[in-house]
Parts: C-alpha cells; structure tokens; sequence
C-alpha cells in the first residue's frame, strides 16, 4: 500500500510540474502573440492590395499517455507552433478586416463634397475607420447641385481615370449619400462592369419630400430667380473649396431631379434593385451588381448638433403625406436593393457622421455601419 501511494504521489508531482510548465509556456506565448498582433496592426497599409482571408489553422490533437514524456515534448512544440501561426492568421485577418476585393468610392449628396480645405470631410472620419482596417477607399468630388445624370458621368471619368489605374482593380464598390444614391446606380446602369455594388444610404430613391416642397414654392414663383443664385453661388464655393472651382452647378435642375417626380422618371430609366412595393425590398444582384440600402428617420438627434433644428424644419416644410423621414428624405423612399435596416435614430447628415461627428450616443455610430458593410463585402469575397 505505501509504495502505491508513492507512486500516486510521484504521479501529483509530475502533473502538478507539468501543469506549470504547460501555464509557463502558455504565457510566453500570448505575450508572443500579443507582441504578432500589435506588429500586424502596425504594418497594416491602407493602399496594399486585396488580401484573402485566411483559414486559422486548426490544433494538433494530443494522443500521448501520461508516461511518454518525448511524445508530450513533441506535442508541446507542435501546439506552441499552432498558437504562433493562429495568432499570425488572427492579427493578419483582423488588420485586413475591411480590405474589400475592389475599392470603396464613397460618394456625397448634394451640396456635398469630398473635403473642403483638406480638413472637414463630408464622411466625417469614415475613410479613416475604413482605412484602419485596410480597406482601399476613395472620396470622389462630383458637382454640388447637378441631376444624377450628370454627376454621374463626373462619377464615371474618376472611376475608370483614377480609382482603377491605381489600384489595378476591375471595379468598385459604389456607396452613395442621398443624391449619391442615383449618381451611383446611374454609373452602374451605363456601365455595369465598373461597378460591384451600389449601396444607397438615405437615398433620394423615390424623391424628397423638401425638394417636393421647394417645386411647389420657389420654381415658377417670385423666389425662383433669388433662390437659384443663392444656391449655385453655395455650390460654387463648395466646389471651390473642395479643389473643382471649374464645377458648374444647376440648382434648379437638381432640385427637379430630386422631387418625386423627377425620382420617378430617373427610375423607370434605370430600375436595377428597385423594391417591388413601396418600402419594400428590390433584388440584391441585378446584372451582376449588389444592391444594398439603409437609412433612418431621426430629426432631432444631439442637442449639441446644430443641423438638427434645420433637418427639423426641413421634416415640418416637406410633403410626406405622414411618413416618417429623417429631414429630407421619407423613410420608404431610402429603400432600394435589399434593405438592411431603415429606421436608425439618424438624421440626414448624421447618416454620414455629420456635423463634426455628433450623433445620437444611443444610436448605433455611424462610422459601425461603414464597416459593417465592409465586412460584408470581404465576406462575400468582394
């Protein structure tokens, strides 16, 4: 019985030694990995090319008995080995985490720009959460007040003259703000094999009900002449100080474009991921194009925002028959493709973390759903 319970406590011994040694060695090892994940992170570079996700690899299986201690050495180097390579895998996929196959071209509404002076951005520090995570992103400057049809065609000559050769992609992936939601799906109906996916965010899709409003009671009326300057002289110095003081802007002709009527006709031209009922969903692959949509119907959203009387005003002064909008556009209208969500507490320039990035702190951060969609997109292998 004595030299049993030896060798039962010989056997405590040894596990106990072996239990530290096994906490010793994972600890070295996490400060390893830690040390792999910073360093990736580090290195990551916003303008690299597309990087695959790759598969962690999977863990050795351990079939050693207690008492072969060469087999548990082997085991041992073999699973240190696999806590290294899944911590590279982790911290390359993670650095890569929004670096889609084809380039993101964010593109503004109207009055809109890309950045004014190099420093206030209409995506409010989007790119940049993009870009931390390796995603290729691009912010073109299209004209402030112009048709979609226009813009568009300003859209497609950046495209194919300065996204494409410098990435060497084939095509990108369209996300467009309010009147960049047309602007969008017309390059992808004129030339299709540019274009990945169009995702409109509080998209001008069925029209505004302020520019609605502004047909009724400024075009044709004795404001018309005064309102028309106004607003292309805005445009003008947007475009100026955004670097295209060559733009011309045709205030009047956009806001046409952007009434429910003007919406219409564009869409029945260029229908691709239209919902099959109002507020509805559309196809998500047309023609080989992703369609996606989001937006919200918040006003007033962050006491400390001062947009938000104004989108307030804009809500009260359009027509939209009771439906509920986040300003200037109703809610069933920010609806084309697959919707993913319509009802964020946002209003209309919160949709693009706008003014300086205040939003509703309850609400989802808009900066989330950028990257979110990205995600999605490195998911699908776009």
């Amino acid at each position: 019985m004595f030299k049993i319970k030896t060798n039962l406590n010989a056997r405590k011994t040894l596990k106990l030694k072996k239990n530290k040694s096994s906490f010793a060695l994972s600890a070295t090892l996490a400060v390893v990995a830690s040390t792999l994940f910073a360093s990736s992170l580090v290195q990551a570079d916003p303008h690299s090319n597309y990087v695959a996700p790759i598969d962690v690899p999977t863990a050795p299986v351990n079939s050693c008995k207690w008492y072969q201690p060469v087999c548990h050495a082997a085991y041992d180097i073999s699973y240190a080995a696999y806590l290294v390579e899944k911590a590279q895998v982790n911290a390359t996929n993670y650095a890569n985490r929004y670096n889609t196959q084809y380039p993101i071209v964010l593109v503004h509404g109207v009055s809109g720009f890309d950045k004014i002076i190099g420093v206030v951005e209409y995506f409010q520090n989007i790119p940049a959460a993009l870009r931390n995570g390796n995603a290729v992103v691009y912010t073109p400057n299209v004209t402030a007040w112009d048709t979609a049809q226009m813009r568009g065609e300003q859209l497609r000559d950046y495209i194919e003259n300065t996204v494409l050769p410098e990435t060497g992609a084939s095509k990108v992936h369209l996300v467009g703000h309010s009147l960049g939601s047309p602007t969008s799906r017309y390059v992808a109906g004129v030339q299709p094999e540019l274009v990945s996916s169009v995702t409109s965010i509080n998209g001008i899709n069925y029209g505004s009900g302020f520019a609605d409003w502004g047909v009724q009671n400024i075009i044709g009326g004795p404001l018309e002449g005064i309102g028309e300057d106004l607003i292309n002289l805005t445009g003008n110095v947007i475009d100026a100080l955004a670097g295209n003081p060559e733009y011309a802007n045709d205030a009047l002709e956009s806001i046409k474009f952007m009434s429910t009527e003007g919406a219409l006709a564009f869409s029945a031209e260029f229908p691709d991921g239209e919902p099959t009922s109002y507020c509805g969903d559309g196809a998500n692959l047309v023609n080989g194009i992703h369609y996606y949509s989001w937006g919200s119907t918040g006003t007033l959203t962050n006491a400390a925002d001062v947009s938000d009387p104004l989108m307030a005003l804009f809500d009260s002064l359009g027509y939209y028959n009771g439906e509920a909008s986040d300003g200037l556009v109703a809610k069933c209208s920010q609806h084309w493709g697959e919707n993913i969500r319509d009802d964020y507490w946002m209003n209309h320039l919160d949709a693009t973390n706008m003014l300086f990035a205040l939003h509703n702190l309850l609400e989802t951060n808009p900066k989330t759903l950028y990257k979110n969609h990205a995600d999605r997109f490195r998911g699908m292998g776009l």
